[in-house]
């Protein structure tokens, strides 16, 4: 089941709410308002270590950190 975020048009409560479906009916916790604007839902981004430190093409000999030697540079 998602998660949605809301902002109440009338009492400008923000919240979020699991729901069956994208269409399910919600109302305010509130002041249980219908009025209700879906908000735009964060997202977080997980990479894992070796992939990040590669995607950064970071390297010891410009004074940045390099994991396990998978930046590429050459000078491990």
């Amino acid at each position: 089941m998602p998660i949605f975020r809301y902002h109440c048009q009338d009492c400008d409560a923000e919240f979020e709410l699991l729901l069956a479906r994208f269409d399910s009916p919600a109302e305010c916790p509130e002041c249980g308002s219908e009025k209700l604007e879906k908000q735009p839902n964060r997202i977080a981004a997980i990479t894992s270590k070796n992939s990040g430190c590669a995607m950064q093409n970071s390297c010891p000999a410009a004074g940045a950190h390099c994991c396990s030697g998978s930046c590429g540079c050459g000078k491990h």
